[in-house]
């Protein structure tokens, strides 16, 4: 059997893609796997700001639409970057087991965490959610947009034009980057889905479904659930300050979301507990306690 999984060209996209593959040969070894590559809307327009080129599936459209084309039989993403709401002609399929969801501060001294950056210091983040939440803890800090890859970024911060990146701790681990600081939930929320790596396939398209199916985490596609539920109910895309966390632990969900004003200068934030069996529910609860929060308190 011939499987294609398409993916977009960067080098962390084509890890997760053959991440992908490792625990699908697993399943049936005599697979042939071939990779399609995609370059997507995100990756065109990398000199400028996301919410400045459309905020809603900059980086997985055109990958999805190698799949709804019939080019490719599954699409890989990070989920994070997945909208909540996509074409109903595609099915998620599977998810791996979850890498750590935190971000990660890389910094060019060194430090070991937030606190100890000077006062002034230029952090580079181009998400409104991590940008909001940094200036929530520290008011101090400088945050200055940056785009590209994580080895582009990573250049800019060497060269000397940002003293700190604020870069999510899954991709700088499959990247093999060392040497950042794990970030707390408490100070910076991840985003929904962070660590999670998925692969859609067309609803129709049994073969492709059942194959991805056989490969399916499925503490970590409750926390999807969870989480994605939570996103379509809080709204606003990637422009809104909003982060959240599923955790299944001792047989129970776990649900921890924040929400700020675009400023940092408000943060509401809620913990919930519910079963694993109806993980939606608990995310679209979370969803409208922290919306009447900001409504009681706005």
């Amino acid at each position: 059997m011939e499987i294609r999984i398409a993916a977009r060209g960067s080098r962390l996209s084509l890890i997760q893609a053959g991440m992908l593959a490792e625990h699908l040969l697993r399943v049936n070894p005599r697979l042939t796997v071939i990779f399609r590559r995609v370059v997507t809307t995100g990756d065109r327009h990398v000199d400028k700001p996301i919410h400045l080129i459309g905020s809603k599936g900059v980086f997985e459209k055109e990958v999805n639409l190698a799949v709804l084309r019939g080019e490719a039989d599954l699409a890989v993403h990070s989920l994070k970057d997945v909208p909540s709401s996509v074409n109903p002609r595609l099915v998620l399929a599977a998810v791996l087991p979850r890498d750590p969801p935190y971000d990660a501060l890389v910094s060019r001294r060194s430090v070991d965490s937030i606190d100890e950056l000077p006062s002034r210091a230029i952090v580079g983040t181009s998400s409104a959610r991590r940008r909001a939440m940094l200036l929530n803890y520290r008011r101090d800090l400088r945050v200055k947009p940056i785009r590209g890859n994580v080895d582009t970024r990573l250049r800019k911060l060497h060269r000397g034009e940002y003293d700190a990146l604020i870069l999510a701790e899954a991709g700088l681990r499959r990247l093999g980057v060392t040497g950042y600081a794990r970030i707390p939930p408490s100070i910076i929320m991840p985003a929904p889905c962070q660590g999670i790596v998925a692969a859609y396939a067309r609803r129709e398209d049994r073969d492709a479904v059942r194959l991805a199916s056989s490969i399916n985490h499925r503490e970590t596609m409750v926390e999807a659930r969870a989480e994605r539920a939570f996103l379509a109910r809080i709204g606003g895309g990637c422009n809104v300050p909003v982060g959240c966390l599923a955790k299944v632990i001792d047989g129970r969900l776990v649900f921890s979301a924040s929400l700020l004003d675009t400023d940092g200068r408000r943060r509401f934030d809620v913990r919930l507990e519910g079963s694993p069996s109806s993980p939606e529910s608990l995310g679209v609860r979370a969803a409208e306690i922290l919306r009447e929060k900001s409504r009681v308190q706005g």
